[in-house]
């Protein structure tokens, strides 16, 4: 599997049957794509660091954290952050297959990893 998700992955396609929460990493100042993480299976225990390299983020000082609220009926593909940027990897990773961004009113709060794990 090429882009966003590991080599090993398996990536499966699902529709969401109920409006389900997801978390959105989005390092400062750096241009690029912008995945989704089940927000069930953050792991709040993790410091910073190793949240940084499960979810294989870019390098950057600040890193803000969206809770998306995708509706019901929505496409989704699901499996595992490939490691780059120099990071470990292996987090989950979702990608929206229809849609080319989160609209913004799915964006029900917004955060900082720092606050997130505080």
């Amino acid at each position: 599997m090429t882009g966003p998700f590991a080599a090993d992955s398996i990536v499966v396609g699902l529709e969401t049957g109920r409006p389900e929460r997801y978390l959105r990493f989005e390092p400062d100042g750096l241009d690029g794509d912008r995945w989704l993480h089940r927000a069930d299976e953050f792991d709040e225990t993790l410091d910073r660091e190793a949240v940084v390299d499960r979810y294989a983020l870019p390098e950057a000082e600040t890193y803000r954290v969206s809770v998306v609220e995708v509706p019901d009926g929505e496409s989704l593909r699901m499996g595992s952050v490939a490691a780059m940027h120099g990071r470990g990897g292996g987090g989950d990773l979702v990608t929206l297959t229809i849609r080319e961004s989160v609209p913004d009113d799915w964006v029900v709060e917004e955060t900082t990893l720092d606050d997130l794990l505080a």
